[in-house]
């Protein structure tokens, strides 16, 4: 009796190191995930209620509350980063859809050189955005820009891409799309060629005609992949910071001062970190909020 229960004591212990066994093997990807992600996450939203400023941090970070939260949505300057966050967003999304789905269109038929094309247009992808960002600053100089020198060739004057308040915005835009719209064309392409071809040959019975069959079919079928790459490009053009740093820095006058840009300018310029942590994680919520509603229409899509 009692060796039967020194078995029955052995193997439930041999089962529990089975079943808590991947704890194990996975413990080190969480532990890096906790130091890298996890802690400065915490960290930041405790900044957040405290005040901590390069000047006065030695003598104490003390406890404030709300009060950061409270002059972030008291400062204009916020609500025009927001502003010029949510307009970059909406302009870059949708031309680099438009885009992206004449692309795709394009190379879903058979064409000769449909290979070299799709090599083409991953060009821009396997560039860094760093690369990307002092390029195109080079592209866009007033004075020796490539760009202005073929302007002025044709017998229009030089543009201020990056100086001129009214165009910078643009100027900024146009690069996002010339460095993105690949993406968003290979997975609408990915997207088009997974559709079944029966719904296609019964419209071409039928006699729809290529709008028709776009409109009505092509677009209800891709709905779910549309709204992935929507979202993909959402949560990256929302928080991007690299390439409208290296292009404009935010100016001029602010002009393309995106959120990611307010808050290196108080965290890291002016070393406001409390303040600025505050911002950042309106930008987090924010930015959960609105892939909150992309993931819930995807669910919607999946269930239709």
């Amino acid at each position: 009796m009692a060796l039967s229960s020194q078995t029955t004591q052995n193997f439930s212990l041999r089962k529990f190191i089975r079943r808590i066994e991947p704890a194990f093997y996975i413990a080190p990807s969480f532990a890096v995930m906790a130091i890298i992600l996890i802690y400065p996450l915490g960290y930041s939203l405790w900044l957040s209620f405290h005040r901590w400023t390069l000047r006065t941090f030695k003598q104490g970070i003390p406890f404030i509350g709300l009060e950061n939260y409270r002059q972030l949505f008291s400062n204009p300057e916020f609500w025009s980063s927001l502003r010029i966050t949510f307009t970059f967003v909406l302009l870059a999304i949708t031309l680099e859809f438009v885009l992206g789905m004449a692309l795709a269109l394009l190379l879903n038929h058979d064409l000769k050189a449909k290979g070299l094309i799709r090599s083409f247009i991953l060009l821009p992808m396997m560039c860094t955005n760093v690369v990307i960002g002092l390029t195109w600053r080079l592209l866009f100089n007033y004075e020796f820009g490539i760009i202005n020198y073929y302007l002025t060739q044709l017998g229009f004057g030089p543009v201020e891409w990056l100086s001129s308040p009214k165009i910078a915005l643009w100027s900024v835009i146009l690069v996002d799309v010339w460095n993105t719209t690949s993406f968003v064309a290979l997975m609408l392409l990915a997207g088009l060629q997974s559709l079944p071809e029966e719904p296609f040959e019964a419209a071409r019975i039928d006699g729809a005609n290529s709008l028709q069959t776009f409109l009505y079919l092509t677009l209800p079928l891709l709905r779910q992949t549309i709204l992935v790459a929507l979202l993909w490009r959402l949560i990256d053009t929302f928080r991007i910071f690299d390439v409208v740093y290296l292009l404009t820095a935010g100016g001029p006058a602010r002009a393309t001062e995106t959120v990611s840009i307010y808050i290196y300018r108080y965290g890291f310029q002016a070393f406001n970190l409390g303040f600025a942590s505050a911002a950042s994680y309106i930008m987090i919520v924010i930015m959960l909020f609105l892939a909150g509603m992309m993931a819930r229409a995807i669910g919607r899509s999946e269930t239709v």
